[in-house]
């Protein structure tokens, strides 16, 4: 078979154009193979948090389904410490994931320092947290929700709906406070433990310390988090 010079020329650019395109996957799986300890690291512990961000914004999410969003093995779902709480807001009839959501609206986050140990196989990353302080959420929709009980509209609210709507609007009162622009927020500084897997991957040590459920809380302690909601 004979090709014209023309055609002959048209191949060449397009072996041309592929060997370009081979090169560019190897150097990319190359770079990927070639991360660092400390860039894993970071990878693992930014994933992780992006699922608080996730929940906190899901407007901000891409449109792409959840199994089509590639996810290292090391990295747990969000987790909140609040098995309680969780269980005492089923009793009420409170949508744990729309409390979650509220809790969250103030929430961003940073990486900071991250040190692998000298055998390669633990690592530390500080994680700074910044959100609304649930402490005083609570207590300030306490306040607003002990004033409004002192109202006309609360008996008629208890006669409608009974126990569920009283219910209902504390939470609301709740949400109200935590997603205020001028509510209460605090940053704070929590470190999160990883261990390096026989595969080279790194996961993220579970149970997660209550230094990092304080920070996001926005500085409030776990266990006075769980008091105050379950009472």
């Amino acid at each position: 078979m004979r090709f014209s010079s023309r055609r002959r020329h048209q191949l060449a650019q397009a072996l041309s154009f592929l060997g370009v395109l081979v090169l560019a996957v190897v150097v990319v799986f190359s770079l990927s193979a070639c991360k660092s300890d400390t860039e894993k690291v970071t990878e693992t512990v930014t994933q992780f948090m992006d699922g608080y961000d996730a929940l906190a914004h899901p407007k901000d999410d891409d449109d792409k389904k959840d199994d089509e969003k590639p996810k290292d093995d090391g990295v747990p779902d969000p987790q909140f410490g609040d098995d309680a709480t969780v269980t005492k807001l089923d009793e009420f009839g409170v949508e744990t994931e729309e409390y979650h959501q509220h809790l969250l609206t103030h929430f961003s986050y940073q990486v900071g320092d991250v040190s692998v140990a000298d055998d390669g196989k633990t690592a530390t990353a500080t994680v700074s947290i910044t959100n609304a302080t649930l402490s005083d959420a609570i207590t300030n929709a306490a306040s607003d929700f002990e004033a409004w009980m002192l109202s006309d509209e609360m008996q008629s609210t208890l006669d409608s709906g009974g126990r569920a709507a009283l219910v209902d609007k504390l939470f609301n009162f709740l949400y109200q406070r935590l997603d205020a622009d001028d509510a209460t927020c605090a940053t704070t500084d929590a470190t999160l433990t990883l261990t390096k897997g026989d595969d080279g991957t790194w996961a993220i040590d579970t149970p997660l310390p209550d230094e990092f459920y304080a920070a996001l809380y926005g500085g409030t302690d776990i266990r006075t988090a769980e008091e105050a909601v379950t009472q």
